[in-house]
């Protein structure tokens, strides 16, 4: 419906032509919004229940942030538990003019990246801050395309320059903040890792599931992420709470940790570079402990799905001997 009607504002207060204004402005706003498609590629703009917008794959089905506002869940679970802001302080003992690296995996609509941008800024204007560099890894840009388009109204997250510089130019460089940048490899993550610019300090792990994405989630994958690292101190921070992508990443060389809940899981994960976590008591994380052995062996899902059956008792002997393990019944 379109305001044409100008005699609708014969003998009316000033007060109440403003209320109308705004009305009209408001309602061809919404107008405007139903006249853009909700579709793109193979997603679409999906509302939840509970009133916020998400992005759905059409194919698979799967929901980006599915039970959780989108910014919310990319704080708690990726920013937060990474301890972003407090990383990005600056200390007299580090080399501050080394960037922080941060491998976004899977990019999506970019909530994890924005919340690690807006975290940024935010720290920015109360202390000084180092560099922070973002390498997105992402193999179809159509959803960020389409939450771009929408993030007026339903992705306002996105109204920031950097969403639109990286799909036009593949890269972003704040003007406010010189030190703070974001790059895209565009591709299939396991084939453009090794392109990737800088190795990773924190990786936020967010690929589809198994079900959609699952080359992502194998054994072989994990090892190439894990080879990447370099013998870095790196942590990863994923959704998933699968034992058999739990035990994946224990036989790639990484320790595991439980992650807080999300949505209606009750854990997540967490997967640390020995360099990152020497001893389960320099830790930060509540690493899993030989108990978890006891539910992986019960486990239908104890192996990763590619994984040979010839090569199930070697798997079973790397990760009862995980160094992990070890050492926690070494303190015991």
């Amino acid at each position: 419906m379109q305001w044409r009607h100008r005699n609708c504002f014969n003998n009316v207060t000033p007060k109440t032509s403003n209320v109308l204004l705004q009305l009209m402005r408001r309602t061809n706003e919404l107008e405007s919004t139903k006249e853009q498609p909700r579709i793109l590629g193979d997603y679409e703009v999906h509302v939840a229940w509970e009133g916020f917008a998400s992005i759905r794959q059409i194919s698979s089905g799967e929901i980006m942030h599915s039970r959780t506002p989108p910014m919310e869940e990319a704080r708690q679970l990726y920013v937060e538990q990474s301890n972003l802001a407090k990383r990005l302080k600056v200390s007299p003992t580090d080399d501050t003019r080394k960037p922080l690296v941060i491998w976004d995996v899977g990019l999506g609509a970019a909530a994890n990246v924005m919340a690690a941008i807006h975290c940024y800024e935010e720290t920015a204007q109360r202390k000084s801050v180092r560099p922070l560099k973002i390498i997105s890894f992402e193999n179809d840009l159509d959803s960020l395309r389409l939450a771009l388009r929408h993030s007026n109204n339903f992705f306002p997250y996105l109204c920031h320059d950097g969403p639109d510089a990286l799909l036009t130019k593949g890269a972003w460089q704040s003007q406010k903040h010189p030190d703070l940048s974001w790059v895209l490899l565009h591709g299939n993550f396991l084939e453009t890792i090794s392109n990737a610019p800088a190795r990773p300090d924190l990786i936020y792990y967010d690929m589809f599931s198994t079900k959609t994405s699952g080359e992502q989630w194998t054994l072989a994958a994990f090892r190439k992420l894990f080879e990447a690292c370099e013998g870095h101190g790196v942590e990863l921070y994923t959704y998933t709470c699968s034992t058999a992508n739990r035990a994946g990443l224990l036989a790639a060389g990484f320790y595991v940790a439980r992650g807080r809940n999300a949505g209606e899981k009750l854990e997540t994960t967490i997967a640390l570079t020995p360099a990152a976590c020497p001893t389960p008591s320099s830790c930060r994380h509540e690493l899993l402990t030989r108990d978890w052995l006891g539910k992986w062996n019960r486990s239908r899902a104890k192996f990763p799905s590619e994984t040979p059956v010839e090569q199930h008792v070697s798997f079973e002997r790397k990760i009862r001997m995980h160094p992990q393990f070890r050492l926690e019944e070494h303190n015991l």
